[in-house]
């Protein structure tokens, strides 16, 4: 219901459940907080901040009071707090990371969602997890689409890259679209010389692949993981041991691709067999290889980026979703690197 108070324009949603508007409003309304704080405006004093619309709640309502002239900013404020509303009664709790969301994709233009009616009026999922962003959205579909044989997923720490290409995988094999996940990672620590470390082929590279195996614990659980990877359905191989093979009916994992050289990456590149798809992980500007040595995610991105079956979906500073300070370290190291030397 919207009605004008004055020369401001008061918008009020009734949500008729005390137990959805508590969770909408979060512990001392942090939620509606930072929801108001997506349209504080930037000109006027950090000390003496003003919003063009301020969130508030009155019972199991939540009321919109937007400044003079921002229309705009209210419906996209309404339209914020119907995402996280839906989000509540969907899920019965919302957190942070939640209300974060549904800020960034309120703020896409409507290209940069693909098929978004699919996803109704709450945040898109995969395998439980709540994508966080519209280019996280972009990359899961990318992933899902059997049409893209190579996927690069490009960018900073922190953007989902490599969990969400796990949740994705694991999806794939549940479905029996695919009979195996294989990763694989360039061990630079260990100089790709393994043979020394006690234990099998796993337990060697399994301290370089941690996150990996976090990422597929979230999605399957210590039981499944593990008696999947004893029919070895799941594979761990480091980048050097890949040579020679030809990976049939397989979703493969590159991570950190951007430790692998130009040779090291044409060669996984081309082991791809009959109804395998790839996906490529990395960093460019964090390669761990030697100053003189190009990496070969940089080379591969430069030279494979506009062939048919290749999609390169490339993440920002904007898109971590670890906690806020994250992208805000990472956006003064740009500048940092930017500036004078």
């Amino acid at each position: 219901m919207s009605a004008t108070a004055g020369e401001s324009l008061v918008h009020v949603m009734k949500l008729g459940d005390a137990a959805v508007a508590q969770a909408v409003c979060g512990p001392l309304h942090r939620n509606l907080a930072i929801i108001q704080e997506a349209f504080r405006d930037r000109t006027a004093s950090r000390s003496q901040p003003t919003y063009r619309v301020q969130v508030d709640a009155q019972g199991s309502d939540i009321v919109l009071n937007a400044a003079p002239g921002a229309e705009e900013d209210l419906k996209r404020a309404v339209k914020i707090v119907e995402t996280v509303v839906e989000q509540a009664r969907l899920k019965g709790r919302i957190r942070e990371g939640d209300v974060l969301a549904a800020v960034r994709f309120s703020e896409a233009s409507e290209g940069e969602i693909p098929d978004a009616g699919k996803y109704g009026r709450g945040l898109p999922q995969l395998g439980g997890l709540t994508l966080r962003t519209p280019k996280q959205l972009h990359y899961v579909e990318a992933l899902r689409d059997e049409s893209l044989d190579l996927i690069f997923g490009v960018g900073p720490a922190g953007t989902g890259k490599t969990f969400l290409a796990v949740a994705t995988a694991v999806e794939a094999m549940r479905q029996e679209r695919v009979d195996r996940i294989v990763v694989t990672r360039p061990a630079v620590e260990a100089g790709e010389k393994l043979g020394y470390l006690p234990g099998d082929l796993a337990e060697k590279v399994d301290p370089y692949l941690q996150p990996i195996w976090d990422a597929f614990r979230s999605q399957m659980g210590e039981t499944d993981l593990r008696n999947r990877r004893e029919r070895r359905q799941i594979e761990v191989a480091p980048l050097a041991f890949m040579r020679g093979r030809t990976l049939s009916n397989a979703f493969v994992i590159v991570d950190e691709a951007q430790n692998a050289t130009r040779l090291q990456m044409k060669m996984v590149l081309t082991r791809l067999g009959e109804g395998s798809r790839m996906v490529v992980t990395g960093d460019p500007s964090q390669s761990d290889l030697p100053r003189a040595e190009l990496s070969g995610l940089a080379h591969a991105l430069g030279i494979l980026g506009g062939l048919p079956g290749v999609e390169v979906v490339r993440f920002a500073t904007q898109d971590v979703v670890r906690h806020r300070i994250v992208a805000r370290i990472l956006e003064a190291y740009e500048r940092d690197e930017d500036g004078p030397a």
